[in-house]
């Protein structure tokens, strides 16, 4: 489709194209390129829901979240809260009048309370870090079987949390 589209736009390129209707000729009326996706699309939802019955696909709800997929989503999910939090920190603090200890004093939340925030700040930094190297040995071949999949899967997250809870004790 699109080389025949770079043909009928010649030498003006694909992206003037699409900011122009293109007449094309269907029982001797010209129609829009735009118009006739539009009554193809309808043609199709018309021919599979009203003719063939067939019910319109729940795609995602109907599946069970698998551990390898929401992994990858909290791999990427960690990056960018990193980028976001390092670059707001970066921005933000210089402009504060006081230094970070300063707001760290007026938090009163005990010892405990402290230790248990540290390592909630340390997990995505880790998690991101392990699952990495994770992906790294992917790029190697090694442990795409199914059984390696999730025995590394289950390692990275439990590795995580030790790490982040040891780092917070520093």
């Amino acid at each position: 489709m699109a080389l025949s589209m770079l043909r009928l736009c010649g030498r003006q390129g694909l992206l003037q194209q699409t900011s122009r209707a293109i007449p094309l000729m269907t029982n001797s009326l010209p129609i829009t390129t735009n118009q006739r996706a539009i009554e193809e699309m309808r043609e199709f939802w018309h021919k599979n829901e009203v003719q063939l019955g067939r019910p319109q696909s729940p795609h995602l709800s109907i599946y069970a979240a698998q551990l390898t997929s929401m992994l990858s989503i909290t791999h990427r999910i960690s990056g960018i809260g990193m980028g976001i939090v390092v670059c707001g920190f970066g921005c933000v603090m210089p402009l504060m009048p006081h230094k970070l200890p300063y707001y760290m004093d007026l938090i009163s939340i005990g010892p405990a309370g402290i230790y248990i925030a540290k390592t909630i700040l340390c997990w995505p930094i880790i998690y991101h870090l392990i699952n990495g190297i994770r992906h790294m040995s992917w790029d190697l071949c090694y442990g795409f079987g199914l059984k390696e999949l999730y025995r590394s899967g289950y390692f990275v997250f439990t590795l995580s949390w030790i790490v982040a809870a040891l780092t917070a004790t520093l």
